[in-house]
């Protein structure tokens, strides 16, 4: 009997440890390094870009890069931690990051970093002339085609230009490549936004092209995107060429306008460039600055979660919540009774969820499990073994995901277009595993897991796409250890299920 009770004093103790730790790790952020528990407060955008290049024998690789200009409520503020080496530098009226790689250059990839902090809005000023640099004549037929377009869309010219843009775009998207090369003779990949231009400039409406990311951190990496920019009441409006749509203000950051090159570099060739965009607690500026004062060791501030790259931040705050999604699991199976689909399937389901929506993620893993389990149905009448039927199943599930992707693109219906790699993988893991529970246990069981499974799934998507859990446990991942400790003291429950007390009601009744 003491042998028995020496490891759960040892349990309860390592329990009470891991809470004593969580609790005075929060303590300490909260109370001295300015963390917040409230994911409102105060933050700032970490931008991290990579550029890829191909020196060219021994000569020296420059490297120029625009910033982003101070507007919408944002001012650029170089990263004291990046050590890139670049320099600021005022080229033509515009700030820029530069780098010089002496020869023999072997590096392929270069990085940096930079920040982007709120800052007072400022009214935007009418736009110079200067803003507008003069065209040259534009050539008989390309005011034709214009005159045709604006024909086609406002034949009375009495549409203003919150209306005029949209359609404009919607009509110029709709037109194959060889009519645009008539409206953007010397454009390159940018017919679009180019003819876009040259339309409005018909109208008397100054418009230009600019490039920029989206602030998205679901992306893990982005390229830079033309947009057009359009003036009209007295403030610079940002369109998606290929949609129509207006990009609210704050959801965008603009890199290049007008003339000012986004990316120049010299000495290598083949170069190109990624940016990955990451939201970070205003706290955490502050932990890090009394860090260096104190310790004036600028190595150990990068030992927290936001020193890692914005796209690696990104991936891990996809990853905090996955804990309380297991405990979640564990308090199913162990205290409330019910058998799912392997240990851990309704969290890999839900992940899947994340990835194409709950609505059209429901959608299609209904649609594909059926259709799935139908074809093992039928497939178990060719007398087939057991391995080769399964994997007949899957590669007909993933040509399945693959004609629901085509048709939804051809009805317009983007969100069930979202059938990325990742969820492809876990919904076929699932058909294979239903297939081999049909084949031990039978339609019924089968079934009945899979019900479970699938509530169990969309109750794990809602805690991971809560956005308050996500902030609270990224920022304190030491809370982690509360959710460890809960799990194992969970481990000790050797008590009734409650669907077991269901099950043997009539028993205590007699």
């Amino acid at each position: 009997m003491a042998d028995a009770q020496n490891p759960r004093r040892i349990l309860y103790a390592l329990v009470v440890l891991l809470a004593i730790a969580a609790v005075a790790v929060t303590f300490v952020k909260v109370k001295y390094f300015g963390f917040s528990l409230s994911d409102r407060g105060a933050f700032f955008y970490q931008v991290d870009g990579s550029i890829a290049l191909e020196p060219q024998g021994d000569v020296p690789v420059r490297i120029s890069l625009a910033v982003p200009e101070p507007d919408e409520g944002w001012a650029f503020v170089p990263d004291d931690g990046d050590r890139s080496g670049f320099q600021l530098r005022r080229i033509d009226n515009f700030t820029r990051l530069v780098l010089t790689l002496e020869p023999p250059v072997k590096q392929r990839r270069v990085s940096f970093r930079y920040r982007l902090v709120p800052a007072p809005q400022r009214r935007p000023a009418p736009p110079e002339k200067s803003e507008f640099p003069e065209k040259p004549p534009v050539a008989d037929s390309v005011r034709s085609a214009a005159s045709a377009i604006l024909d086609r869309i406002d034949p009375d010219r009495k549409m203003g230009a919150a209306e005029l843009v949209p359609a404009l775009l919607h009509e110029l998207s709709a037109l194959p490549p060889a009519e645009k090369r008539l409206l953007a003779p010397d454009a390159g990949s940018d017919m679009t936004v180019e003819a876009a231009i040259t339309v409005l400039a018909v109208r008397g409406i100054p418009a230009r092209a600019l490039r920029g990311i989206l602030y998205d951190q679901r992306r893990y990496q982005q390229q830079p995107s033309v947009y057009l920019d359009v003036w009209y009441a007295e403030a610079w409006h940002v369109y998606r060429p290929g949609t129509g749509m207006l990009e609210e203000p704050g959801t965008f950051l603009v890199l290049q306008r007008n003339d000012n090159s986004l990316l120049e570099v010299t000495g290598a060739r083949n170069s190109s460039i990624l940016f990955s965009v990451t939201r970070v607690p205003a706290g955490v500026e502050r932990l890090n600055r009394i860090r260096a004062k104190i310790i004036d060791d600028r190595a150990l501030t990068e030992l927290s979660l936001f020193s890692l790259p914005a796209s690696e931040q990104n991936l891990f705050k996809r990853l905090a919540l996955l804990p309380l999604a297991i405990l979640l699991i564990v308090v199913a199976r162990n205290i409330v009774g019910i058998t799912t689909m392997g240990t851990f399937m309704p969290v890999l389901i839900a992940m899947a969820f994340l990835e194409m929506q709950l609505l059209p993620g429901l959608v299609n893993f209904a649609l594909i499990l059926t259709v799935g389990l139908g074809i093992r149905a039928w497939l178990s009448r060719l007398n087939l073994l057991m391995v080769p039927r399964i994997s007949a199943v899957v590669v007909v599930v993933i040509l399945l995901m693959q004609l629901i992707s085509v048709g939804a693109n051809l009805l317009h219906l983007p969100e069930l277009v979202n059938a990325t790699y990742f969820p492809i993988i876990i919904i076929a893991w699932t058909i294979e595993r239903a297939s081999m529970t049909w084949e031990e246990d039978g339609a019924r069981n089968t079934l009945k897991q899979l019900g479970a499974s699938l509530g169990a799934a969309v109750i794990c998507y809602l805690v991971l796409s809560n956005a308050y859990l996500q902030y609270l446990l990224y920022t304190f991942a030491e809370l982690n250890l509360i959710i460890l400790g809960i799990i194992l003291l969970l481990g000790t429950y050797t008590g009734y299920r409650l669907t077991e007390l269901t099950r043997f009601e009539p028993l205590v009744k007699s």
